[in-house]
């Protein structure tokens, strides 16, 4: 072996010594700024067009300067990457419902009592003259964008604190009520003093949503009384078809009477017209004979109660001449001498 040979073999050890550490270190830096990029990717995060974000740093939410919180819309945002920041979604247009009482009626005693145990799926409210009723409701609501840090930080869950004030208001209406107003008939009136008193309930209470409505989805009685109140709807239902009958024959009544009212009505007019057109006839024609005897009395030169004397014994003769015919007994009086003629008609007619 040459000295050469032997300077070449102790420098390779060597070389191959003081790369390895090289490549190790650039490793690690390789890997650590690929652990670095992904930590700070995890500060990406996406909203959907249908969320709202709040970003959380340090636990405490992003304010603005009057102190509301920061809502972020539909984009892609970056922020601290995990733990130091945490995202908050929340949907403001979703309309959620919350369900006090049971929309089945139970069919039996026994499912009744299981049904009882159960206080999320059974609502049985006593009214206020002392009846039980079970009353199914429905509340309809949504986030409030000025509620989200009640809604997303209160103190237990927003939901079961909404279900119980839906069930305290029900319950207080129901019990300021009769049976027969909450089970047939003021459902509307009901429902509208139950969404009245569950805003102001809610916005008092600081829930942070908005109640949208209120709907009454069904009132049914205890199942051991539904066939007396199935009777009770029967009779109601029975006696509103006589009322309604009883008004049909008062309406026919009334409109008959009005019409013969009317009759008699334009009966009496026409009668007050003909007898006024033969009174104002009759008058025209006295008043046409007046005249005329007023001209006579002036073209003869004679006084008019002479005039009106000669007249009147001509008409008095006039009515003798058609008389006379008729009469079969004829009689010849003495003018100057009184006599007493009584007719008597033969009941016979002859």
């Amino acid at each position: 072996m040459t000295a050469s040979d032997a300077t070449h073999t102790s420098a390779t050890p060597r070389s191959l010594t003081s790369n390895a550490p090289r490549k190790l270190r650039t490793g690690w830096l390789v890997a650590l700024c690929i652990a670095a990029g992904c930590w700070l990717a995890t500060g990406l995060f996406v909203v959907r067009g249908d969320e709202s974000a709040v970003v959380r740093v340090f636990g405490r939410a992003e304010r603005t300067s009057d102190g509301k919180v920061v809502l972020r819309s539909n984009g892609v945002y970056w922020h601290l990457p995990w733990p130091c920041s945490t995202v908050d979604r929340v949907r403001l247009s979703e309309v959620r419902t919350v369900t006090v009482g049971s929309a089945e009626a139970a069919t039996d005693e026994q499912s009744d009592l299981l049904r009882l145990m159960e206080p999320n799926r059974q609502s049985q409210l006593l009214t206020g003259d002392r009846n039980i009723l079970q009353v199914h409701l429905n509340v309809q609501y949504r986030v409030a964008a000025d509620g989200v840090e009640d809604w997303l930080y209160s103190a237990g869950p927003v939901e079961q604190r909404l279900q119980l004030l839906s069930q305290a208001t029900l319950a207080d209406v129901v019990l300021q009520s009769g049976v027969d107003f909450v089970h047939t008939l003021g459902h509307a009136e009901i429902r509208r003093a139950v969404l009245d008193r569950l805003r102001t309930l809610t916005e008092f209470s600081r829930a942070g949503v908005t109640i949208e409505d209120v709907t009454i989805a069904g009132v049914a009685p205890p199942v051991r009384v539904k066939s007396h109140f199935v009777d009770v709807m029967n009779a109601r239902a029975d006696r509103e078809t006589y009322i309604n009958r009883a008004r049909a024959y008062a309406e026919q009544k009334l409109a008959d009477a009005g019409a013969g009212r009317r009759q008699i009505l334009d009966q009496a007019a026409s009668y007050r017209h003909s007898t006024v057109d033969l009174a104002r006839a009759e008058a025209d024609s006295f008043n046409r004979l007046v005249d005329q005897l007023e001209a006579t009395a002036a073209t003869l030169s004679l006084s008019y109660q002479e005039t009106r004397r000669l007249a009147m014994q001509r008409h008095r003769l006039e009515t003798l001449a058609q008389l006379y015919p008729r009469v079969r007994t004829q009689l010849l009086l003495d003018e100057e001498q009184p006599i007493d003629l009584t007719l008597h008609r033969n009941p016979s007619g002859e």
